[in-house]
């Protein structure tokens, strides 16, 4: 027996700093690929994980270096367009290079996971996490429980906030499907 189907195509948007590497640091780290067309720097934290706890030394990046006497974050201050070589010297620890931008602020990348839904343009009523009753302006049924309030669905190139949610379960306990409330 089929209780609902889910006929549309839509995606859940997640958005990460870019990162160029995050790992282990070796002397030479493989670094990936630099954002098209984007013009920044490069933000390091360094931080000591169980067996690789050696965060005092250096990284250069491109032609500048970077000291560190403790774990922490630094940026770097010239400005690249192109992905930069890397190495490092006396560091022993985790590092995590990402992207920010020329005024400091993290370049971001969307990453789309492609689920099915079935869209209402209807608006409903529900109440909201203050307790107060709040009209939305759509919403949509989906078999995925890892959504949560304020993750993106892309449905026909509209980007739907996620403001409400509500499971329905099975006698079981065992969750059917959820409604989005946009």
């Amino acid at each position: 027996m089929k209780l609902l189907s889910f006929p549309h195509d839509a995606y859940l948007v997640t958005e990460a700093a870019v990162s160029l590497f995050d790992g282990t640091l070796t002397a030479s780290p493989t670094i990936g690929a630099w954002p098209s067309g984007v013009t920044g720097r490069c933000k390091v934290t360094i931080s000591s994980v169980t067996g690789h706890t050696d965060v005092a030394g250096t990284i250069t990046i491109g032609t500048e270096t970077l000291t560190f006497i403790q774990a922490g974050i630094k940026q770097t201050t010239v400005n690249l367009t192109a992905k930069p070589t890397v190495t490092s010297s006396g560091l022993d620890c985790h590092c995590h290079i990402t992207v920010v931008d020329t005024g400091g602020a993290d370049v971001v990348a969307e990453t789309l996971t492609a689920i099915k839904i079935r869209f209402e343009p209807t608006s409903k009523m529900y109440m909201n996490a203050t307790g107060a009753w709040t009209q939305s302006q759509a919403y949509a049924m989906v078999v995925n429980s890892t959504i949560k309030i304020n993750d993106i669905i892309r449905y026909n190139s509209t980007d739907y906030p996620v403001k409400q949610i509500e499971a329905f379960n099975w006698l079981d306990g065992i969750e059917l499907y959820r409604i989005l409330y946009f």
